[in-house]
């Protein structure tokens, strides 16, 4: 998938779990799209194997990464809260599971060779997909607002 929808869909997920408390702000939202992205934009590739000999698209650099976020909570716990690390983390996992679907990740790469993934989203949905994104995060963040429907 591409880093639109991998941005984006995490950011659609928490908003919609937290409709009727969202006390996230703006940059909250920015954090986890960041995080959403952040895979294929510190190690960007093109074609499936690059992507299978890519660092930053297995669990163990989830898990360093997850730790980074929970310690910038515990160090900046006004402004970057740990709730927020959270789902930065979430964002990221959720990158790597949307690779699995779209193709496969190398699961415990840099650490040891273990493909995993098939193919439920094939290459030409990829597009209409980060349409459909855009779409529902306008829906989210500004037209339900405008009509009134904030919840």
């Amino acid at each position: 998938m591409t880093t639109v929808t991998h941005a984006l869909a995490p950011i659609i997920l928490v908003k919609l779990f937290r409709l009727k408390n969202d006390t996230l702000s703006k940059y909250d939202y920015l954090w986890i799209a960041i995080s959403g992205g952040l895979a294929d934009v510190i190690n960007p590739h093109i074609y499936l194997k690059d992507r299978l000999t890519s660092w930053s698209h297995g669990l163990p650099f989830w898990v360093v990464f997850s730790l980074l976020l929970l310690i910038l909570s515990v160090c900046l716990k006004k402004k970057f809260r740990f709730q927020v690390a959270i789902f930065c983390s979430f964002a990221y996992l959720l990158h790597l599971f949307c690779d699995g679907i779209s193709g496969g990740i190398n699961l415990f790469y840099p650490v040891q060779n273990y493909f995993w993934g098939m193919t439920l989203v094939p290459f030409n949905y990829w597009i209409p997909l980060d349409v459909v994104n855009l779409l529902l995060v306008y829906y989210l963040f500004r037209w339900r607002r405008l009509r009134g429907g904030e919840i």
